[in-house]
């Protein structure tokens, strides 16, 4: 079977198709939409005002759709063109505005809510990129807005845990029949203040297709680091989650959902 050279998983028109397939199911999507419609009913606006969420890094738009679907305004920013391009032709897709860029593409003071989705915190690593997009995030949000994303817990480690012989699994081809992906850890930096640095590769393989692989880099920011950096970018930090059901934070959970109110 021949390899054809890595590739950035989110760029790739056929990484792209089959993002979905490996990632269905996503227990954040409901958890969002649970929130958003918390906080339009708590919403200090007008009748006729549109609650208007922002969704960074939307990626396919699975959850923009959604969000628009329950009766909001929403607005999906995603620097991946492919992606986008899915997310555009996705059932419902007209109802969402779709901005291809980063965080700093959205307009100023619209959004009620934005979110980050898909663990797309992870992959902002260098220090002054995610800087950056939190001040982004302020910007775009109106005043008394809410920020929410999750991260992985870096205490339980998760990088241990993807081998192949843990990640691989069979998946449903948008062209028809199944493809198969897994996971290899490239490498891994503990020595960073700001968290733990891992750089991973996967892997697609289909019958009678080149296989595939993406690498990809994320951080694993502890809670202190994650609620300093919130405050450092103008938020409020109101609530720490560890699981989707919004329990606390244990030694047992692995996310770190953090919401963050603009003053």
């Amino acid at each position: 079977m021949s390899t054809l050279p890595s590739t950035n998983p989110y760029e790739d028109p056929e990484s792209a198709r089959l993002y979905d397939a490996e990632n269905s199911g996503r227990e954040d999507v409901e958890f969002y939409r649970r929130l958003a419609r918390k906080l339009r009913g708590t919403a200090a606006r007008g009748a006729d005002a549109p609650f208007t969420v922002l969704d960074i890094g939307c990626g396919t738009g699975v959850l923009c759709v959604d969000l628009a679907a329950d009766g909001h305004r929403v607005l999906g920013v995603d620097p991946a063109g492919a992606m986008l391009e899915i997310a555009r032709t996705r059932p419902g897709g007209e109802r969402v505005t779709w901005i291809l860029g980063s965080a700093d593409a959205a307009p100023e003071a619209e959004a009620d809510l934005a979110v980050m989705t898909g663990h797309a915190a992870q992959q902002i690593v260098p220090a002054d990129a995610w800087h950056a997009l939190l001040a982004s995030a302020h910007r775009a949000l109106r005043p008394g807005g809410v920020l929410a994303f999750e991260s992985r817990d870096p205490r339980r480690r998760p990088w241990e845990h993807w081998t192949p012989e843990s990640t691989r699994g069979d998946f449903p081809h948008p062209d028809g029949g199944v493809f198969t992906s897994w996971v290899e850890l490239l490498a891994v930096d503990e020595s960073g203040a700001d968290g733990v640095v891992e750089t991973h590769r996967g892997i697609t393989e289909r019958e009678g297709s080149a296989r595939r692989s993406a690498e990809e880099t994320l951080i694993f920011r502890p809670l202190e680091v994650l609620r300093a950096d919130l405050e450092a970018a103008g938020f409020a930090v109101e609530q720490v989650h560890g699981d989707w059901s919004g329990g606390p934070v244990t030694d047992a959970t692995a996310e770190l959902i953090l919401l963050g109110r603009r003053a």
